[in-house]
């Protein structure tokens, strides 16, 4: 309270004993009064160009845009494009192979390696967290490695059932 009491008791004085600038007295007549003073001629400065750290490079000779190689013989040219051409036929598109169940039977023991070698690497991560006493990284990996554990269970399932669906499946052509 009394430290915001003496600055205010500051800023009072500071403007109480600022000078004031000098105010020009209000014309009868309307016209400004012009100070009477030395007068002040304005100063330039003197042109200085700063020096450059890097030399200036200066351009080479142009280089062409593309490397134009003469044509081999039997080359065909292009044909130059034409307004409104018609659309060029694409390419057949291979028709996509059946998902039958030997192929679904194939995905799914293929996605089963790659989620039994993720969890038998989280094993291990699971581990090396374990030997460092880090236990939220034991928490984390516990987790995952529950998660993938059921989808591992859920994938082996279907393959069981892909299994005897492809045996009932004929040959393929």
């Amino acid at each position: 309270m009394l430290g915001g009491a003496g600055v205010l008791v500051a800023a009072l004085l500071a403007v109480a004993l600022w000078p004031a600038r000098k105010e020009q007295p209000p014309s009868v007549s309307g016209a400004t009064v012009e100070a009477t003073g030395p007068t002040v001629a304005p100063v330039t400065a003197a042109d200085v160009s700063p020096r450059r750290a890097v030399p200036v490079r200066t351009p080479g000779p142009a280089r062409s845009a593309a490397t134009v190689v003469p044509p081999a013989p039997g080359d065909v040219p292009p044909e130059p494009e034409v307004a409104n051409a018609p659309a060029q036929p694409n390419a057949p598109l291979a028709e996509e192979l059946p998902q039958t169940a030997r192929w679904k039977l194939e995905k799914t023991e293929h996605i089963t390696s790659l989620l039994g070698r993720d969890v038998t690497r989280l094993e291990g991560e699971k581990q090396e967290a374990r030997a460092r006493g880090d236990k939220a990284r034991v928490e984390e990996v516990d987790a995952l490695l529950q998660r993938h554990r059921v989808r591992l269970d859920e994938l082996r399932e279907e393959a069981r059932t892909l299994t005897e669906a492809a045996r009932n499946e004929p040959p393929e052509p």
